[in-house]
């Protein structure tokens, strides 16, 4: 009997021996690669981890180990202090990977590790949206050209934007040394459903105003439910579109005003411009200015020979411009873009001045301030066409709206008739061709043409206004800011100008001064201003910058 029962208890612990699970098999079904199989044990430059299965989808949750302690690592990168051989693979469940090596070698006194970083690393493939570049040697942010790895070639500024939806890759150089590799990955544009429109209306901010060029009335179109929508409408008067959102006119009558959205039309409404008749003067700012506040004077320091910003009178000008361009911007809701300079300096009254002095060279030969202006919102170079040894140059890439450029041209008055360069939110009126001895008109005649620009850039944007510091004026010439003028009502002549001059004052420290300036016409033909002031000058030329929403 116990033979039996022994037997019986035998065949069932080799009963259930056979019956056990065996251990899971694990399969080698995922490819794991990284963008850099070498780095430098700085502590700094990484290595990221891909994932993918066997059709090459990217694969998530995977875990990372090291292959010689089985430890995980914590992400998908791997960075070290150490100089080594590390090996790792990834697995996922009961799928594992093959196994690759990443080098960390050694850095020495002499070797220069170039780290590239992109944020955000995903974008829409929309032409706006922008991931940016920040580049670092040896842990020192440095400026670095960054290449698209697909075919090499160099990225204009350090923001990418693209149409097309897929993964890119770049890689930097500075120096002559490459950086890391790193990826964009552009994800589709998600289309909006359009929205059904909506009855709009539009209002006038006065029902009556004078016909003398200066005031004027600024129109508001609200959609229903009291949504403004001014900047995405149409406004038009007597049939033509009105540039813009202001009316104002030289010519006495009643005006039909209506606006267009969507396809639809809203009401219409009259407004009157009266004729001039009684004597008086008109003082006009530009939009946020007034006689103690809006307006932004940056100096240059001690005399400007001795702190090297003797010929930078276009930077401060331009400083002055920028700064009160982004007043508006902000004032509209907008946030500045990554990189923007805004607020006091450590030195100049202003930090875009300091910008200027850091991101150009060759200072000493000066520059124009609408290709300040420019190189600061697009990262436009238009120095490089000047004659050799003539100009300052950027070697910084600036570009800061570069991104937003295609949304805030709607919002910005282009195309100002006496430019040289047309349909531009900046650039350049000469005297010589529009009021000076080049456009055919005699005394009074060009100090009115003259009135009649001030006019049209004070009410759309503010100016730097380059002027001769003799009656020479072929002489020396400087920029200085324009803020705000006076006008004769009834002859539509300019009488007063209020300007900031970075030379107004000689020595530290310097106090922030508007200055005012009457205006005539010298026996010279001329447009010539006096005041109490260090300097007495003689008008060559405008720069207006636009404005926003305006």
């Amino acid at each position: 009997m116990k033979r039996l029962l022994f037997a019986l208890v035998a065949m069932l612990g080799i009963i259930a021996c056979e019956t056990e699970p065996a251990a899971p098999v694990v399969e080698q079904t995922l490819q794991l690669s990284a963008d850099n199989t070498e780095i430098y044990a700085d502590g700094t430059q990484t290595a990221t981890f891909t994932v993918k299965d066997s059709t090459g989808e990217a694969v998530e949750g995977a875990t990372i180990y090291f292959a010689d302690t089985n430890e995980a690592l914590e992400g998908n990168t791997f960075k070290t202090k150490y100089v080594g051989t590390y090996t790792f693979y990834a697995q996922k469940d009961n799928n594992k990977s093959n196994t690759i090596t990443i080098e960390a070698l050694e850095v020495t006194a002499d070797t220069k590790v170039v780290t590239l970083s992109v944020a955000p690393a995903s974008i829409v493939a929309d032409g706006q949206s922008a991931a940016i570049f920040s580049t670092t040697c040896n842990g020192e942010a440095v400026e670095a050209t960054v290449y698209n790895a697909a075919d090499n070639t160099a990225l204009a500024t350090n923001a990418f934007t693209t149409t097309t939806e897929g993964e890119y890759t770049f890689y930097a150089l500075y120096e002559g040394v490459r950086s890391n590799d790193v990826k964009v990955t552009a994800t589709p544009k998600q289309e909006e459903p359009t929205p059904t429109p909506k009855a709009i209306t539009i209002a006038a901010s006065a029902s009556t105003f004078k016909a003398n060029g200066v005031e004027g009335v600024t129109f508001t179109v609200t959609e229903e439910g009291g949504t403004d929508v001014t900047s995405t409408s149409m406004i038009f008067i007597d049939g033509s579109k009105l540039q813009g959102y202001k009316f104002m006119t030289t010519t006495p009558g009643t005006y039909t005003a209506y606006a267009e959205r969507g396809g639809i039309k809203s009401n219409e409404i009259t407004i009157t411009a009266e004729e001039v008749t009684a004597e008086g003067r008109t003082i006009v700012f530009a939009d946020g200015v007034t006689l103690t506040s809006g307006w932004y004077d940056t100096n240059k320091r001690n005399d400007g020979n001795t702190h090297g910003d003797i010929m930078m009178c276009w930077a401060a000008s331009a400083a002055n411009i920028i700064e009160w361009w982004q007043d508006r911007y902000q004032a509209a809701g907008k946030s500045l873009p990554q990189g923007a300079t805004t607020g006091p300096g450590e030195v100049y009254e202003l930090k875009t001045m300091e910008l200027f002095k850091e991101q150009w060279t060759t200072l000493e030969r000066g520059a124009q301030v609408f290709q300040a202006v420019t190189w600061y919102f697009e990262g436009t170079n238009l120095c490089k066409d000047a004659t050799v040894g003539t100009s300052a140059q950027p070697v910084g890439a600036g570009g800061y709206y570069s991104s937003l450029m295609t949304d805030l041209r709607a919002h910005m008055y282009c195309g100002y008739e006496y430019l040289y360069f047309t349909d531009l939110y900046s650039g350049e009126i000469n005297n010589y061709y529009i009021w000076g001895g080049g456009s055919g008109l005699t005394g009074t005649e060009r100090l009115k043409a003259f009135s009649q620009i001030v006019v049209d850039i004070m009410g759309k944007g503010v100016a730097s206004m380059a002027v001769a510091l003799s009656a020479n004026l072929a002489s020396v010439h400087h920029a200085t800011t324009l803020w705000g003028y006076e006008i004769d009502n009834a002859t539509g002549l300019i009488t007063r100008l209020w300007i900031t001059d970075s030379d107004d004052l000689v020595k530290d420290p310097k106090e922030q001064l508007l200055n005012e300036y009457s205006v005539s016409m010298s026996s010279a033909g001329t447009i010539e201003l006096k005041g109490n002031t260090r300097y007495q000058l003689w008008v060559v030329g405008l720069q207006p910058m636009s404005g926003y929403m305006l």
